[in-house]
């Protein structure tokens, strides 16, 4: 083993000739393949793309009060459902005492 490893020392002196385009791919290779490496290694499996701001508003969100238009009966402007804070505040503090 150690003969192969010497002989494969050897040859690591020698000049070799690369064109610019086996250059690039070999670079690009390289780049490529660490980006890959890294992700498969990195302890952050999970990644989320975007920050979901108004991805649960809008039109159809009957959970914040908000109703579709063709729905009759909350059809207003969603205010029906939603709690006003300072009575719930007053609530729980009555709740403590």
């Amino acid at each position: 083993m150690k003969e192969k490893w010497e002989e494969f020392r050897g040859t690591l002196t020698e000049i070799v000739m690369m064109s610019k385009k086996e250059f690039l791919l070999t670079a690009a290779v390289c780049v490529l393949g660490g980006m890959v490496f890294g992700m498969l290694i990195s302890p952050r499996k999970s990644t989320t793309i975007g920050s979901n701001n108004g991805n649960s508003s809008g039109n159809g969100n009957r959970e914040n009060g908000i109703s579709d238009k063709n729905d009759g009966k909350n059809a207003g402007n969603g205010q029906e459902k939603l709690a006003d804070w300072q009575e719930v505040e007053e609530k729980e503090l009555g709740a403590e005492a």
